[in-house]
């Protein structure tokens, strides 16, 4: 029944015609499929196989890749400084980025991290605060190995402060441990006296010294003068430790940063070496007075200097004695005189160079306050 013969004709009749057609167009389709199925499976298997060879010989196609552990330089880091800025944080661990990179196929296999350069360009800094600045990528030699399409974790987060600085930093060396006994260790000289500094205002602001700490546990005279070379701490007013990671130190009035100042101290042999007491006072004190104790001070002196100088004071019985004596001569009472010392000039070191002598002078009959007993000074125990 052909299509104008339904004109008219009841619905059910023309849904039937319909249907009919329907079933007749997928009975022709699948005949035509399923005719010599199997050539047409070998047809196509070969077809996909042609493609895959002349893909294959282009090898200037490209395929997309993912790139990992591209490590990130920084680049343009004076430009915060430039402005009056410094990043405080956020660039002390860089994570490395990865891309998605389109390569051409016959580097595919080879390209790697190594021919990609991926750097953060702190001239995207304008302002104080936590910001986010972006990782850039491109490829070291975009003929051999594609362009990047994307950076997969391109953000890096920093905080910025205001840049200040500061001038004339006193610095100070202190001595921690022992000098080994039979050593001295002379004054210290260092190659800074004073720094300037600059870094985030938070702790520049703060800085009140410069703090150098020197070991003398293991000075030693056979390599005097004991030189080192001594990484520096900041601290504030109280002597709280500050931290100076982020700041810049040049000696006072230079350009050329530092990070550590040389100590130098001397070290020699010393001993020490008693006074001579017999020999301080000269003379007798008046008639009926007697001398009733002889004190200086100090009762010792340190000498310093090579191990031959010293070497003669290190005997048993040796002792430095004065130019002078305390004359005593017709004294009625306690007689104090400082005299001077005849003192070796081959020394490096010597702690006095004089003794205070006091010659203490009372009556040959005094009354003893606890027993009330006269006494003579010359029956006293010394």
């Amino acid at each position: 029944m052909m299509k104008n013969d339904l004109a008219g004709a009841p619905p059910e009749q023309e849904n039937a015609a319909k249907e009919s057609r329907v079933k007749k167009g997928l009975t022709h389709i699948w005949r035509a499929l399923s005719h010599n199925w199997g050539w047409k499976i070998a047809s196509l298997a070969l077809a996909v196989c042609l493609w895959g060879a002349l893909i294959s010989q282009d090898t200037a196609l490209p395929r997309d890749k993912i790139i990992e552990d591209i490590r990130v330089s920084v680049t343009n880091s004076a430009a915060p400084r430039n402005n009056g800025l410094i990043v405080v944080s956020g660039l002390d661990e860089l994570d490395s980025v990865s891309i998605r990179a389109s390569v051409p196929q016959r580097n595919y296999t080879t390209a790697g991290s190594a021919h990609y350069s991926a750097r953060l360009d702190l001239s995207q800094i304008q302002t104080v605060g936590e910001q986010t600045i972006k990782v850039t990528v491109t490829t070291v030699n975009a003929t051999q190995y594609g362009t990047v399409k994307e950076v997969l974790n391109p953000d890096v987060t920093v905080v910025v402060e205001e840049l200040e600085s500061l001038s004339g930093i006193p610095v100070e060396v202190r001595r921690e441990g022992e000098v080994p006994e039979g050593y001295f260790a002379a004054a210290i000289t260092r190659s800074v006296e004073f720094v300037d500094v600059s870094g985030p205002k938070s702790v520049v602001e703060k800085i009140s010294r410069c703090v150098l700490t020197l070991d003398q546990s293991s000075l030693n005279p056979n390599r005097s003068p004991n030189t080192v070379s001594l990484a520096f701490t900041f601290e504030d007013m109280d002597g709280n430790a500050l931290d100076g990671s982020r700041l810049t130190v040049t000696p006072q009035g230079q350009s050329t940063a530092i990070t550590r100042i040389t100590v130098s101290q001397e070290v020699y042999y010393s001993t020490q070496v008693p006074i001579a007491v017999d020999a301080l006072y000269k003379g007798e004190p008046a008639e009926g007075y007697a001398v009733s104790s002889v004190r200086v001070t100090p009762q010792t002196v340190t000498l310093a200097g090579s191990k031959a100088a010293i070497a003669p004071y290190q005997e048993e019985g040796a002792a430095l004695y004065p130019f002078d004596q305390v004359d005593i001569t017709g004294q009625k009472s306690t007689v104090s005189q400082l005299l001077y010392l005849n003192t070796p000039g081959n020394m490096e070191y010597i702690s006095n160079n004089a003794v205070q002598v006091v010659v203490t002078i009372l009556p040959e009959m005094f009354v003893n306050v606890d027993t009330g007993e006269v006494t003579r000074i010359t029956e006293q125990n010394p």
